[in-house]
């Protein structure tokens, strides 16, 4: 048995309404290592007190695995908070679709999301309560029930005096890493050596802006070493606490589609040079190479989804694992990742078979209306490249995403998840489309802990991990498979599911068997019960601007309010018809 454990770094890619699958995923990763953790305390106990082990208890693998950090862009980011915030108090895992408050943070949040009885989340996104108290839009949709969800989160947390001791899976010190979009630019200078003259008496710098701001969040936070380093994660403390919720909102501050986040005295200009120096890996000899521009000692700024311009912070989480492991090792990795993203690159949700440049149909562009579309996809596709040394290291790292199959080698005859449809907003429609991508995500969860993250299990070079691993424990979790070389080896789950036991001793572990095996789809009518509200939200927002970009023009002003009507009525028919379509090409709109 292995005295050191194996750390994970778990990096969510952003996903909106999908947000559901990721939840579910870390929903059953949780179960598991809960299990795990439960009975190795018992056996553990047993073997101190010289005591002997069921049949069981002998099955069950003593390694350890540390969770060290967490990071997350957008839906992603939410779920990789609301996951450290469940980490106060035992969460029990939702087995069975619901449409009840479960007490699962994780469920409650990302698959109830503000539903009541009467009145469904989409609808009240539709609603108008944002507009009244100002005369700006903050964004189409209504943002409310997207504060009402997240402050629900923090306000329900367990109290301090009941908080849970924390479990082992969990690092002390664990990292919740949120990328943020800042659209202001922090200014900073590279500097070069000093020429000067009589004439000209400094050499300038080559200045740029960076607005990829990283919100590091540090559990083990030390008052005097980590201060404007990392940020302090503490939802007992309320400056802590205003400052996780400020940016748990605002990684998914989602452009246009909802309201932007403001951070007013929040991050200091002295942490935001030191997230620079990490988000540009220059090591602490060096750091004199660069100087921030700004003169408050505070940096204030709007955010926006931190998606739009890094989806994935999984450099930031593999430079956490570097920190502890300096060392690595690829034949023996003491350390590795897990990247869950709902919607991989090279799946295209709604053309199987690729990826179509609607802006480019041609490789050449003649003219400038050509050129002004295939700019922004050239700066938004340029925004996806990782520029970090640490991206592009070989270590250990595994990918999970959506998938459906009807048996081996072949798909189900739909999308896998139901939470795609309108670019990533559609899930907010409707429960079944959350509950059938949280269930998605576990049961995938369990096929990936089962089949896929493992280590190659050689008695000639046994990994440390392994030893003293249970003749009993390497039958029934053994998997046989080709490596590298070519070769048939044995395999051993770094996690492993001790459900798995009950379920191979009745018969139950097909991998292609789901939770939730109908695909759901929108009832036919759903259209015309959002259409008052979409058209009155619609006519809202003209209302504003108009009164508002034309308030002292009295004739323009009641010439355009003449025929609002008119475009309000246009506008909502088009936005039905371009819902509608996309839920009919995925065969999700009911007869």
């Amino acid at each position: 048995m292995s005295n050191k454990p194996f750390h994970l770094g778990i990096t969510m890619a952003g996903a909106v309404s999908a947000g559901a699958y990721t939840a579910g995923f870390i929903d059953y990763l949780f179960e598991i290592l809960e299990l795990w953790e439960e009975q190795k305390s018992v056996i553990r106990k047993k073997l101190s007190n010289n005591q002997p082990l069921t049949t069981y208890e002998k099955q069950i693998p003593l390694h350890d695995v540390c969770i060290e950090a967490l990071g997350g862009a957008s839906a992603g980011g939410m779920v990789g908070m609301i996951t450290a915030l469940s980490t106060f108090s035992k969460t029990p895992p939702v087995k069975l679709p619901t449409n009840l408050k479960t007490g699962n943070i994780l469920y409650d949040s990302w698959v109830l999301l503000d539903d009541d009885d009467k009145v469904k989340t989409f609808e009240k996104m539709l609603n108008t309560e944002d507009l009244d108290s100002s005369d700006d839009i903050p964004s189409l949709l209504n943002s409310k029930p997207i504060d009402r969800i997240a402050d629900k989160v923090f306000n329900e947390l367990v109290s301090k005096e009941n908080k849970r001791e924390r479990p082992n899976y969990i690092s002390e010190d664990l990292r919740i890493i949120l990328t943020l979009c800042s659209l202001r630019g922090v200014p900073f200078e590279f500097k070069f050596g000093n020429v000067s003259s009589a004439n000209f008496p400094y050499t300038p710098g080559h200045r740029m802006s960076e607005h990829m701001i990283i919100a590091h969040f540090k559990m083990k936070y030390d008052e005097v070493a980590d201060k404007d380093v990392y940020l302090k994660f503490d939802p007992y403390n309320e400056a802590s606490k205003a400052l996780l919720k400020l940016c748990t909102k605002a990684t998914g501050a989602f452009p246009i589609g909802l309201a932007p986040r403001h951070f007013k005295d929040q991050l200091s200009t002295t942490y935001l040079k030191n997230c620079i120096l990490r988000n540009l890996e220059i090591d602490e000899k060096d750091k004199s190479v660069i100087d921030i521009k700004i003169n408050d000692n505070y940096f204030d700024f709007t955010d926006v989804d931190g998606g739009t311009i890094n989806n994935e912070p999984y450099s930031e989480v593999v430079q956490v694992l570097e920190s502890i492991i300096p060392n690595y090792d690829p034949k023996l990795p003491m350390f590795g990742t897990i990247m869950v993203d709902p919607f991989p690159n090279f799946y295209n949700q709604d053309e199987p078979g690729g990826v179509e440049d609607i802006f480019s149909p041609t490789l050449f562009q003649k003219s400038i209306w050509s050129v002004i579309p295939k700019l922004y996809t050239t700066l938004r596709e340029q925004v996806s490249v990782k520029h970090s040394g640490s991206f592009y290291k070989d270590y250990l790292r595994l990918l999970v995403f959506p998938v459906k199959w009807e048996h081996l080698g072949v798909l189900k005859n739909h999308p896998p998840i139901s939470c795609a449809s309108l670019g990533g907003f559609g899930g907010f429609l409707d429960i079944e489309f959350r509950k059938h991508d949280f269930f998605l995500g576990r049961n995938n969860a369990r096929n990936f802990f089962r089949a896929y993250f493992m280590l190659e299990h050689d008695k000639n070079n046994l990994h440390p991990l392994f030893e003293g691993l249970s003749d009993d424990a390497l039958a029934i979790f053994k998997r046989k498979a080709t490596n590298d070389s070519g070769v048939e080896a044995t395999y051993f789950p770094i996690i492993p599911d001790l459900n798995f036991i009950e379920d191979k001793e009745n018969g139950n572990t097909n991998p292609f068997s789901y939770t939730i095996e109908e695909f759901p789809k929108l009832a036919s009518n759903y259209f015309n019960t959002i259409e008052p509200a979409l058209k009155n939200r619609i006519n809202n927002i003209l209302t504003s601007e108009i009164n508002k970009r034309f308030k002292e023009k009295w004739l323009i002003r009641n010439a355009l309010k003449l025929v609002k009507g008119l475009i309000t009525k246009r506008l909502t028919k088009s936005t039905i018809d371009v819902m509608k379509k996309d839920f009919k090409n995925r065969s999700m709109l009911a007869e």
